[in-house]
């Protein structure tokens, strides 16, 4: 399992709103190139949208900026 694809996952999609619907339409092509199990993608793939489009209303454009640093340095 890959604790660390997970995170850059879904913090990605909560982050960029663009991910976020691509994730939602194509959720395989999404998931191209992360380290993910079959359970990892499966997880994913069965997110609540609404929800996370919720979350990523919540965050707030300080965290966001946050973790588009972090992204880029892991």
């Amino acid at each position: 399992m890959s604790k660390k694809g997970v995170a850059i996952v879904i913090g990605r999609a909560v982050v960029d709103d663009s991910y976020r619907q691509f994730l939602k339409d194509h959720p395989n092509e999404a998931l191209q190139g992360y380290e993910l199990s079959h359970e990892e993608r499966s997880a994913i793939g069965g997110i609540d949208h609404k929800s996370l489009e919720k979350f990523s209303q919540d965050i707030g454009k300080r965290l966001r900026s946050w973790y588009v640093v972090w992204a880029r340095s892991s």
